[in-house]
């Protein structure tokens, strides 16, 4: 009798690790397949230039490791003699109650899911959460993690905060203040200048002079439009701005600063005229 139950136990064992062997197998052939064939469409470099895996196939294998383990799981306890069916069936009631602790969870994962469908945005992409623009550096179906393009700050972003979430553009805008007194013939032909210097700048794709923006209450706001990678926008902005303001200075244009006009009256009051209805002048006639 022991020896036949040594025998079940020694064949559940081998089994169990031929089944493990099996499912790593099948792990490392699909991973290298995947890699081989898709990944290297989906990969950029990152702010050191190296290569890092993009969004989609950050999900892919995510998504494939994660079926592999739990068809694992449940099948090595078939082997070893649990029933599955009844185990799944207790798990769907315990699930039900799990769900609600995990609704936060389960967000994350779908908003990932539309994240990745959608195609919203991806590793090496430039995104602005909560007003602080970074480059995606890793991306998972729970989570998004950015590092600031200014401070180089990382931070990690739920999933489910898809709509807060902003993908920048090559397009920036920079307005520059002129005061009224200044011709806006004048002006203009400064700015055109400055423009085409703009554009001879590294790293600038493209510079447009708009022209007149915005009558302010202190200044007129005119526009200058500039194409670049959104990651390199914080340094070529204050090379544009020192471009700006050196020739400024050479033209003898004066940044205005906020103005307020203040008008005073006379401390006597001025009196006022007295209304006189018609029909009160026809019976003092």
């Amino acid at each position: 009798m022991d020896t036949i139950i040594h025998s079940l136990i020694f064949q559940r064992i081998l089994k169990s690790a031929v089944f493990i062997l099996v499912a790593v197998i099948v792990w490392r052939v699909f991973k290298k397949l995947y890699l081989k064939t898709y990944a290297k469409k989906d990969t950029v470099d990152n702010l050191e230039g190296d290569k890092v895996t993009g969004s989609l196939t950050s999900a892919v294998m995510g998504g494939v490791k994660i079926s592999l383990i739990i068809f694992s799981v449940l099948s090595l306890l078939e082997i070893n003699g649990v029933n599955v069916t009844s185990l799944i069936t207790g798990l769907g009631i315990a699930g039900a109650v799990a769900g609600l602790a995990l609704q936060d969870f389960i967000k994350d994962t779908i908003m990932g899911l539309r994240i990745v469908s959608d195609n919203f945005y991806k590793v090496g992409d430039v995104i602005e959460y909560n007003g602080v623009e970074g480059i995606v550096i890793e991306f998972s179906l729970r989570s998004t993690k950015i590092r600031s393009i200014d401070t180089w700050d990382e931070l990690t972003i739920s999933n489910r905060n898809i709509d807060a979430i902003k993908k920048r553009s090559h397009l920036y805008d920079i307005d520059v203040p002129i005061a009224y007194d200044e011709d806006f013939r004048r002006i203009n032909v400064v700015l055109y200048g400055i423009t085409k210097e703009i554009g001879e700048v590294d790293g600038i794709e493209e510079c447009q002079y708009k022209g007149t923006q915005l009558f302010g209450e202190s200044n007129i706001l005119y526009r200058i439009r500039i194409f670049c990678m959104p990651e390199k926008r914080p340094e070529l902005r204050r090379t544009c701005l020192r471009i700006i303001q050196r020739r400024f200075d050479a033209e003898g244009i004066v940044i205005p600063f906020n103005q307020i006009d203040v008008h005073t009256y006379s401390a006597d009051p001025v009196p006022k005229p007295k209304f006189v209805r018609q029909d009160d002048e026809a019976k003092d006639a």
